[in-house]
């Protein structure tokens, strides 16, 4: 830990100085008790100041995958120790501080933003922790190289036409909206069978003296597509991995079957949550190494 005066405590102890000395020249007792009752105050805040930041302990970090241009989050989980931490500033490299007072009896979770400015991986280099309190005289603070882990910058998603390519080994003999089974639309009612789901049970044909009914529901089967890097209609690699990001986040939203392709890398289709992170991971660190690589 370090610890010097702040500006307005320097020039406090300018005036404590220039205080002395005028009560030194004309022998006066009350500015010499002022002086030193001020001393007294200066010296004390110096050691709150130390021990306000002195055996903070961090417990975790973590942050999740935001998308270039907007703002990502590292959540630090802090614990005090047996005293309370107050106005405690956090920082990571050079972005916005946050300032946050550390509870004694529970963990506290402190977010630091940042301004994810590019895809690819971002992991700061350093933390600063500092403080000024109690009375803003002096500032004690340290700067720490914890083990960040990595932030996944996705591409920026650019909006655009669904340029689709059929997954190779689909059956083209199926058609490309195969009804089958699934849950969503209404088809039919058909008589109750040991071990069909409750909430499936027509309760309204039952209410009517009707008998018991299962109500059954339609889905829709589409082909597997591939969002192909090579079939994009856009210049520079940045903007065809952007409207591959675009295209990603569509075909999950609407439940679609797909598969993602770049120069060298192929990512069977799927779907689901998993599925979508794992396709947008992969556009993320697209050539990163190779970039890295030429500017080193």
């Amino acid at each position: 830990l370090y610890i010097l005066p702040t500006a307005h405590g320097f020039l406090f102890l300018v005036i404590l100085s220039a205080m002395l000395l005028g009560s030194v020249n004309y022998n006066n007792n009350l500015g010499f008790l002022l002086v030193f009752l001020l001393g007294s105050i200066t010296l004390v805040s110096i050691l709150h100041t130390y021990r306000n930041v002195l055996g903070l302990t961090f417990l975790s970090i973590s942050a999740d995958p935001v998308f270039a241009g907007e703002n990502g989050v590292f959540r630090f989980l802090i614990r005090s120790g047996p005293v309370v931490r107050h106005s405690i500033k956090l920082k990571i490299d050079h972005e916005s501080p946050a300032t946050a007072d550390i509870d004694q009896t529970a963990d506290t979770v402190v977010d630091l933003e940042f301004h994810a400015v590019a895809r690819g991986v971002f992991r700061p280099a350093c933390l600063t922790v500092w403080s000024c309190y109690p009375l803003g005289l002096f500032k004690t603070w340290t700067v720490i190289s914890l083990d960040f882990p990595s932030c996944i910058v996705y591409p920026s998603p650019l909006a655009g036409p669904m340029q689709l390519s059929q997954a190779s080994g689909s059956n083209s003999l199926e058609p490309a909206d195969a009804i089958q089974p699934g849950v969503d639309d209404f088809s039919d009612l058909r008589s109750y069978q040991a071990g069909d789901p409750m909430s499936r049970v027509s309760w309204k044909t039952l209410s009517r003296g009707l008998g018991l009914f299962t109500k059954e529901f339609t889905g829709y089967r589409s082909h597997s597509v591939m969002l192909d890097y090579d079939n994009i209609d856009a210049t520079g690699t940045e903007e065809k991995l952007s409207r591959l990001c675009g295209m990603v986040i569509q075909a999950h939203n609407i439940n679609m079957t797909y598969g993602l392709c770049l120069p060298g890398i192929t990512i069977a289709p799927g779907n689901g949550n998993p599925h979508k992170s794992q396709c947008l991971k992969t556009l993320a660190v697209f050539e990163m190494e190779k970039a890295e690589n030429e500017a080193a």
